[in-house]
Formats: structure tokens, sequence, C-alpha cells
């Protein structure tokens, strides 16, 4: 539930995110002071039972030609295992499941030898800590018999789950659809507090066109350019097909029109889940 949804949020729900940032970052915020009692129960409760992880993982393995193999999706599980064991160690406040941590392979529709893998972390520190361990640098290169893994490239989202499995009852998650349009939208630097106005401002058009699937978005956190933002929109589908119908449809031209003037470059790729 967002802070509009809390029946104590009142006046005070615009500063929930500071809230979080304060109790999980308090260096960026050393002169807050005290925060309203109903606000500071309301940001405890979710930061330590729900909102544990902050970042999306976004990891794109390629094949020489061709979807993965079967083996190759079993040797991607296998690694995946091993995570799971590590987790379970090193990171007990974690969730545990695969679907709890936004887990999952996909296959690109438009170049199927591109997969995208996924994840949540609780910080970009904490996956790299998992990517120099011991564990990881024994797993990782098993992958090579399957994937050219000096192709491999990946960033994160912040401040979102993109995979989040849970959510209102009857909201079908990313995870769970049949398709994923992961749309990559490319924003000037000194445009991107524009870019958030006018995303807030006609998100729910895209929303209410994609419902039950739903829609998340957020802001890539390493840079190809100092000069550029990345903001990535995940939308789940029920097909290909009836993506393409939100051009046509009667609220596109107000979403367009908001976004639209804001955005430099884009690239819209779909994809399937296969593990």
């Amino acid at each position: 539930m967002g802070p509009e949804g809390h029946p104590r949020a009142g006046p005070h729900k615009y500063l929930l995110k500071e809230a979080y940032m304060v109790f999980q970052r308090p260096l960026l915020f050393p002169n807050k002071g005290a925060l309203p009692p109903e606000l500071i129960i309301f940001a405890i409760g979710p930061i330590n039972q729900v909102i544990v992880m902050v970042v999306t993982e976004l990891a794109w393995l390629v094949t020489a030609l061709g979807p993965v193999t079967p083996a190759g999706r079993e040797a991607v599980n296998q690694a995946l295992n091993v995570q799971d064991e590590w987790f379970a160690r090193n990171a007990p406040n974690m969730p545990e499941g695969r679907e709890e941590r936004g887990v999952g392979l996909f296959q690109q529709v438009e170049e199927p030898s591109i997969h995208l893998l996924t994840a949540h972390w609780e910080s970009v520190d904490q996956h790299g800590v998992w990517l120099e361990s011991p564990e990881n640098k024994a797993v990782f290169p098993t992958l090579g018999a399957y994937f050219e893994l000096e192709k491999t490239t990946l960033f994160h989202v912040d401040d979102v789950q993109l995979f989040d499995a849970t959510g209102a009852v009857g909201n079908v998650s990313l995870l769970e659809s049949p398709v994923v349009s992961l749309e990559r939208l490319t924003v000037a630097a000194e445009g991107r507090q524009a870019f958030d106005d006018a995303w807030r401002e006609v998100k729910g058009v895209l929303e209410e066109f994609a419902k039950p699937n739903v829609v998340k978005g957020g802001w890539r956190i390493e840079k190809e350019s100092p000069a550029l933002e990345e903001f990535v929109v995940g939308s789940g589908w029920p097909s290909v097909e009836r993506h393409g119908e939100f051009a046509a449809s009667p609220g596109f031209p107000t979403y367009a029109s908001a976004i639209e003037p804001l955005i430099a470059a884009r690239d819209t790729k779909h994809y399937q889940r296969i593990l």
C-alpha cells in the first residue's frame, strides 16, 4: 500500500519517502528532526516488514544463437540455487523465496538470443557482495557453456521492486505476466524532475489500460553519461499485441503529450518468463 492509501497519513503523506530514507540512509538527512508520530509508526512498519529491497537488478545474458537450451536453463536454475543458499546464510532478514525476491529469467521476444535475469536487492552494495563472493565466482563461469558471458551487461533501478509479487488482490505481477514490456526512456539530466512530475500525472492512464497487470517504473542508477538519465518502465501484458493497442486507446494522447516531449530516446522490448 502506498502512502496515499494509509488511513493516518493525512497531510504528512508526502514525507513518507523521506521518512524511509531517514531510517535507511540517515547520513543523507542528518537534520530532519522529529517526524509526526503517526508517520513514524507507519514508516517503521513497512521498512522492517515489507520495504526491505529497494533496487532491482536487470542483467542481460546472451546466447551465441537463438533461445537458451533446456540444459542452459537448468544451469541457471542451479546457479540460482547457490544464490538462494547464500541469501539464507548472509541475508537472514531478506525473503527466502525467489518469487519474493523478484527472481526470474526471461527471454526477449524480439531477439530470442537475449535473456533477462531479474532480482531485488537491499542495495547495489549488497549485490556487489554477492558478485564478489566465492560462491558466485564458482558458479557464474559454469554458465559459459550456454551464454557468451563477455557480453553480459547489467544495471540497477533505484527505489523500486519491479518484479514484486505482492499487491492488491487480482493484480498480475510482472513475474506472473505472460508478457513484460521493458521501456528504457532516455531523458536529459536537467529534465529529470519535469519527467518525474509528468510521470506521476499520467502514469495512471497506462496503469488503467494495463489492468489487471501492473506497471512499475524507476530511475537507472548507473548512468551511461552525466548528461543523461534513464527511466525504466516495466508493464505486464497478456500479449505483445495488447501492448500495441495502447497507442490507439482514448487516453493515449494525454499520456503521450505529457511525457514524449521530455524523452530523448526510447528502447522498448518484450520478454516472456522461462524460469
